[in-house]
């Protein structure tokens, strides 16, 4: 008996959790980061690729520098499933996170004269929900009046004239309930039927429809109202 337990003892090694080696970028993209921290003052995940850094790049060219430098802390490059970025904005935190995924999309916004690769489009729409953080544009009552945007329990019965955002795309369960909080006003123009999930990804995606040239996607009434507010504002970031 003595003899067993002194053979368990002698391999206890065998229990012992092995540390995983720490990642190590290639050389050619620790450059990249070193570059782009000194560009943005924003760190960057290293395993994001050299061709996915000079997407981003692109994606924070569309705005004014002196306005968007140091106001991001990192971007994270995290597999989200069917969801294809995330804004985080705490007191300690202001991250970006970017689903690898969306760099091999073939999906593009196109028209006559612009021609935008999704993955270009997503970046451009977090980076908008850090300037709504900073601007509170669509946390203003302006903004949500336009269309009729108010907050409703997921589990409350929804008022006559009114609709609700349903989440119905697979893989997306970290974005939250399917059901949205919000309800906006029955005929209310939006930019894509995402748009009118609630007000912040109204606003995002109506100044990355802008910026990247395609202000048309801002249509009726309600969207002159919101192509105003955002002209406005480019004069601050664009």
């Amino acid at each position: 008996m003595s003899v067993i337990s002194m053979n368990i003892i002698t391999k206890f090694h065998l229990f012992e959790k092995k540390e995983e080696k720490e990642f190590q970028p290639s050389k050619e993209v620790e450059k990249e980061i070193l570059r782009f921290k000194k560009r943005w003052e924003i760190e960057l995940d290293p395993h994001f690729t050299t061709k996915e850094i000079e997407v981003i790049s692109e994606g924070l060219e569309y705005y004014n520098t002196k306005f968007i430098k140091s106001r991001i802390d990192k971007i994270i490059r995290k597999d989200l499933g069917g969801v294809h970025g995330r804004w985080k904005d705490t007191p300690k935190h202001k991250w970006m996170t970017l689903n690898p995924r969306i760099f091999n999309f073939k999906r593009r916004w196109k028209d006559e004269d612009t021609d935008i690769p999704y993955a270009l489009f997503t970046i451009v729409h977090e980076i908008a929900h850090c300037v709504d953080h900073i601007e509170k544009v669509s946390f203003s009552k302006k903004w949500q009046a336009i269309s009729g945007w108010k907050k409703c329990d997921i589990n409350d019965k929804i008022p006559d004239g009114y609709k609700r955002y349903i989440e119905k795309r697979p893989g997306r369960k970290i974005a939250g309930h399917k059901k949205s909080s919000w309800i906006y006003k029955e005929g209310s123009d939006f930019c894509r039927k995402y748009t009118s999930r609630n007000p912040r990804e109204d606003f995002a995606d109506c100044l990355a429809f802008v910026i990247l040239g395609f202000p048309e996607k801002l249509k009726g009434e309600g969207g002159k109202k919101k192509l105003g507010i955002i002209k406005d504002l480019l004069k601050k970031v664009d």
